[in-house]
């Protein structure tokens, strides 16, 4: 007994691309340079935040031993990146959601290939 190959429906590549990772459903759906795309762009955005955030918290650090003991330290260090930085945030946050979004809509929109 054979299964006739039906067409699957947009649903597996638009959750994965929505709910594990950008450019995912596009791998599953037989687009690997779309995937590419979505993914790269999306690793590419979260490394600048990563990038800035040690940047700034290693610029922002103390040298004095005792002051690295408080333990209200790391909320200050964050309230100081985020206020030096919130443009830079706000923008590479921006890029992300539009990025999801992006490799959301077109898993729904463009059709499987396999």
């Amino acid at each position: 007994m054979t299964e006739k190959a039906r067409p699957r429906g947009p649903w597996r590549p638009v959750l994965l691309s929505g709910l594990v990772f950008p450019g995912l459903g596009q791998l599953v759906a037989g687009h690997p340079w779309r995937a590419l795309f979505f993914s790269g762009s999306s690793v590419g955005l979260l490394a600048a935040v990563v990038a800035r955030v040690m940047r700034e918290t290693q610029r922002l650090l103390p040298d004095d031993a005792e002051a690295l003991l408080d333990p209200a330290l790391p909320f200050r260090l964050a309230v100081e990146i985020h206020r030096a930085n919130a443009s830079f945030f706000f923008w590479a946050t921006l890029g992300i959601v539009a990025l999801w979004l992006g490799s959301v809509l077109d898993a729904w929109m463009t059709p499987t290939r396999r």
